[in-house]
């Protein structure tokens, strides 16, 4: 257990500075080799100790790599439940701070979906208040993780949670986001039938400040995603009021429904589909013609897909054309044919 590490260097120092003065009594053979063994024994506790801290710390930086994939707040909240007991514990709970009541988001309990359902509707129906008689207010306070040895006495204030998820030992941590503490994880190792201890608490604390900026990181996303609907909402309804201006003004602008036909006189140098279609419709019309879908469209073109749907549809409208593929050979015909196409 890492809170061993501490007792056996201390057992074993003390030993070696037994053995030290025994043979600076009267150094023996026997004496001296013992003394090199407990020397030994005390490096490979110090190894051991450093190889857990490393390989626990990079179970840490793993499970917040696999958060880092989560495109909206909520579903963040649900998935640091199942983050947490990759490292090593077997229940933990989720929740958010709404001004000063923290209310049960997810949780999970290995083994025992059920049991996990239990706790986060009790938790939930009781809403606990952060006051004095909850050590959460503490650990939202002091902005730490803090381990709790005897929840039946330190958890006063949550009584009814303590009694359903029958806490023992656990430990909390505040989750820090842009406006302050936004959220509580809690976990334990109920499951494993052993208690949490300081070196839990040290390793949770780390998890919960990376937790913070992924929730960070979690909003940006979900305001850039916003913009970027709003920005394709406002730059379809730029196109179509130019389309509107245009239609209005060009004396060669179609009717609704009527096909596209070249005006009379000698072939323009333009063909008749690049004049009656904007640059932003004719590059969208020469990637159909490249078979791309209108997702692929809008990926290539950085654009929203409602954006590139209105954009088939207008010319589909322009041209004539019953369907994509009508207009899609439309196109080339113009193309090859020097501007215009033969009649239908």
């Amino acid at each position: 257990m890492p809170d061993e590490f501490p007792a056996a260097e201390a057992v074993l120092a003390e030993l070696a500075e037994r053995i030290g003065e025994l043979a600076a009594a009267g150094p023996t053979g026997a004496v001296l080799d013992l003394f090199i063994e407990v020397s030994d024994a005390r490096e490979r506790l110090r190894q051991a100790n450093l190889d857990l801290r490393v390989r626990v710390h990079a179970q840490v930086q793993q499970a917040l790599t696999q958060l880092q994939d989560a495109r909206s707040v909520a579903r963040l909240a649900e998935r640091v439940p199942e983050a947490v007991c990759q490292l090593g514990f077997d229940r933990a709970l989720f929740s958010e701070i709404r001004e000063s009541v923290w209310v049960p988001q997810s949780c999970t309990v290995l083994g025992d979906p059920g049991w996990a359902a239990d706790i986060l509707r009790i938790g939930r129906a009781e809403s606990p208040v952060l006051d004095r008689t909850v050590v959460e207010t503490e650990a939202v306070r002091r902005r730490r993780a803090l381990l709790v040895t005897d929840a039946q006495r330190e958890a006063r204030g949550l009584a009814c949670l303590v009694e359903a998820a029958r806490l023992q030992s656990y430990v909390v941590a505040p989750v820090v986001g842009d406006g302050g503490v936004l959220g509580l994880v809690h976990a334990d190792r109920y499951v494993q039938g052993r208690q949490v201890d300081e070196f839990d608490r040290e390793v949770f604390g780390t998890f919960a400040q990376g937790l913070g900026l992924a929730f960070r990181r979690t909003v940006l996303v979900e305001r850039l995603y916003s913009l970027r609907t709003e920005v394709g909402r406002f730059t379809m309804s730029i196109a179509d009021a130019m389309d509107r201006i245009l239609s209005s003004s060009h004396p060669a602008a179609p009717v609704v429904g009527d096909p596209v036909v070249p005006p009379p006189g000698p072939v323009p140098t333009r063909s008749f589909v690049e004049s009656a279609l904007t640059p932003r419709q004719l590059e969208v019309l020469r990637l159909m013609g490249e078979g791309r879908t209108n997702a692929a469209i809008a990926t290539r073109l950085t654009i929203s897909e409602d954006t590139a749907k209105s954009h088939v549809k207008q010319i589909l409208r322009k041209l004539g054309a019953a369907n994509r593929a009508e207009a899609v050979s439309l196109f080339l015909r113009t193309q090859q044919g020097g501007g215009t196409p033969e009649p239908a």
